[in-house]
């Protein structure tokens, strides 16, 4: 009877010239895990500050911690076979680099919260931008049950307040001699690598700092050379490596590390400048580094870390 009741309805109102727009179809619902990836796919991976570096690097590395990690992620099936389907990995015999892009994703898994509203999930998750107009994007939206996402906005958005930056005795180059960071200004001409690596000197565009906790540790390399640095463990190398991923014999810029060790740091704040150029790199303590203000810099790893 309920059933003939709705069909008369619908008769009488497309009878009296009226549009019934029907109710959108809702699949099957899917797991928290496989929502998350259905916002990290279209959306991009979270920018987040990663535990593994931050407030301090931690001892072995990332790739301790997926060995460390790995028994506490397998044991949450849900969770765990989500990652697998979507990395496309086997459960049996994983190997430590195969843990790796599972702890990788388990990690920017963590850093996306959907918080329910109806049969859809609401996020709000900071990406960095593909279109060259701001560093990053603060993306929010919601996933509906069946995993579909719609985004509401994508506003430019600064960095995630991570303690990345320089110490403030670290000298950068110009053209005009080093210069202690903290003396910095923008519109100053640095020297920057261009796209094939030859120095070139550039203005400044952007000039930064960031508090620091009394815990904060530094990376404290020492070249083969003799050229040495002290900046935070997140800090990347002109091609991209946490400074914290490093080990002796490891090479940057032309030369070998010699020592790395983690140090106090007595300072309240970190520093960073952004060259104008190609790259966004330049020297510090006459070694080639990335700036933590670009959009140029290298990529992070893949959801999967491949």
């Amino acid at each position: 009877m309920r059933r003939s009741f709705a069909a008369l309805v619908a008769v009488l109102a497309i009878a009296c010239g009226s549009t019934i727009t029907p109710a959108p179809t809702v699949g099957a619902p899917l797991t928290i895990t496989q929502l998350k990836f259905a916002v990290i796919d279209l959306v991009g991976v979270p920018v987040y500050c990663d535990p593994d570096f931050y407030p301090l690097a931690r001892e072995g590395g990332e790739q301790a911690s997926a060995i460390a990690q790995f028994p506490a992620i397998q044991s949450n099936s849900e969770l765990y076979s989500a990652i697998l389907a979507h990395e496309h990995l086997s459960d049996s015999n994983v190997n430590d680099l195969e843990k790796l892009v599972i702890y990788r994703v388990y990690k920017n898994l963590n850093a996306l919260t959907l918080t329910k509203a109806g049969d859809s999930y609401s996020f709000s998750v900071r990406v960095r931008s593909t279109n060259g107009t701001a560093s990053y994007l603060l993306v929010t939206g919601t996933v509906r049950v069946d995993g579909v996402v719609t985004t509401s906005s994508r506003t430019p958005s600064g960095a995630p307040n991570c303690p990345i930056c320089l110490a403030a005795a670290t000298l950068i180059s110009t053209p005009s001699g080093s210069v202690r960071v903290t003396e910095v200004k923008v519109g100053m001409i640095v020297w920057t690598a261009d796209a094939g690596g030859a120095r070139v000197a550039e203005p400044v565009l952007e000039v930064g700092s960031t508090q620091v906790p009394k815990s904060h540790l530094m990376v404290h390399l020492v070249l083969a050379d003799g050229r040495d640095l002290l900046a935070s463990p997140g800090h990347r190398t002109a091609d991209g490596r946490p400074l914290g991923s490093l080990a002796v014999g490891d090479s940057i810029d032309g030369s070998t590390i010699a020592r790395w060790e983690l140090v106090p740091y007595d300072g309240d704040r970190t520093y960073d400048l952004l060259p104008a150029g190609p790259t966004g790199t330049y020297w510090a303590n006459g070694i080639l580094l990335s700036s933590t203000l670009t959009t140029l810099l290298p990529p992070p790893p893949t959801a999967g870390g491949r």
